[in-house]
């Protein structure tokens, strides 16, 4: 079994060990509310930080409301405290504050089961300070203590995404898989693509961030891997059409099942070519391109003409693939125009600095 530590696990760790030395340097009791309030607060990335603190601020202050509220006209006991959680809960939902509702929780119970002195100013301050601490804590290891490489970790999750579905796409025309196989190994595809649409929009929240280095680089980056995300999205489109309608296909005649499974090898080709192209693993002669896109509208356009006159049960198999295929190479190609423009913006900047 892998035992991995990741970045993450040991930021959190550290905004615990933070929120501890804290709380005993000020002597507050219960220290294990701030360390809570730590882990809670630990989120992906800088801006989502800034974020969940503000929002922190917003649902808490709705927390303090209802825990005050309920501590004078209920009192503490254990099903008033609960009452009083269920109904902060609903409001902190309808207002759609949904990621800090845990830490509300939190600060509720914090507030409610009070000492035997009963609630006071004091009380409520240290409470509430036991909190604070550990939100802030977490926030400033996020920001310090090894600040992720979203870059990196984005188009590491795209990259798997993508060998997961040219692999599916390469042996779903080769009938080299079972049905239960396929569909555990399209599941995974699902799965993976959708851990890179979660991501970009991580990433897509640091374009705010008021420290980023190469700022330029950057935008442009976040631009390549939409399109890349959505290069994914219509590949999965075209293996689940695939999946669905390819016995019929291979009933077909030969010409027409060959034209499908040649136009499938060659797109999936493309996908492959364009993320070395951008890894600068491989140079892609523009020339040498045009002509392999040239060949495969050819062959899109082999595949309507057999199509034409065919019984509408065939279309109805058929096409579908064929505006997968179409699609995806449409997206293709744009993926292909920001990847190379961005390789002639790199090299125009290293052309200045040389000279």
């Amino acid at each position: 079994m892998e035992f991995n530590i990741g970045p993450r696990m040991v930021k959190t760790g550290l905004a615990v060990a933070l929120t501890l030395l804290v709380t005993e340097l000020l002597n507050l009791e219960l220290e294990i509310v701030a360390a809570i309030a730590a882990v809670l607060a630990m989120q992906p990335s800088i801006m989502r930080s800034y974020a969940y603190i503000k929002e922190v601020i917003i649902s808490n202050s709705i927390g303090i409301i209802f825990a005050l509220g309920g501590y004078f006209l209920l009192g503490n006991h254990p099903l008033s405290v609960g009452a009083v959680v269920i109904i902060s809960i609903a409001i902190n939902i309808k207002l759609g504050l949904n990621k800090t509702v845990s830490l509300t929780v939190l600060t509720i119970i914090t507030m409610m089961l009070g000492g035997e002195g009963g609630i006071s100013y004091i009380y409520i301050i240290e409470r509430l300070s036991l909190v604070a601490i550990g939100v802030l804590a977490a926030f400033i290891i996020n920001a310090l203590i090894m600040p992720p490489d979203h870059k990196k970790i984005l188009f590491t999750l795209i990259k798997k995404a993508s060998e997961q579905t040219n692999f599916l796409l390469r042996v779903i025309s080769n009938k080299t898989m079972s049905v239960p196989q396929m569909r555990a190994e399209d599941k995974e595809a699902e799965k993976l693509i959708n851990n890179a649409k979660n991501y970009y929009e991580i990433i897509s929240d640091e374009r705010n961030r008021l420290f980023i280095r190469k700022r330029l680089s950057f935008f442009r980056s976040i631009i390549i891997y939409k399109h890349m995300i959505q290069v994914l999205i219509k590949k999965h489109n075209l293996i689940r059409e695939l999946e669905k309608n390819f016995l019929e296909i291979e009933m077909m005649p030969s010409n027409k099942s060959y034209l499908i499974k040649k136009l499938v090898q060659e797109i999936n080709g493309y996908s492959e070519n364009i993320i070395l192209l951008y890894e600068d693993k491989i140079v892609l002669d523009k020339d040498l391109q045009k002509e392999t896109k040239a060949a495969m509208q050819v062959t899109i356009n082999n595949l309507i003409e057999e199509l034409q006159g065919a019984e509408f049960s065939k279309w109805a198999k058929v096409f579908p693939i064929a505006n997968s295929i179409i699609e995806l190479f449409i997206e293709l190609n744009k993926l292909e125009r920001f990847v190379r423009l961005k390789e002639s913006k790199e090299k125009t900047v290293v052309k200045r600095r040389d000279t």
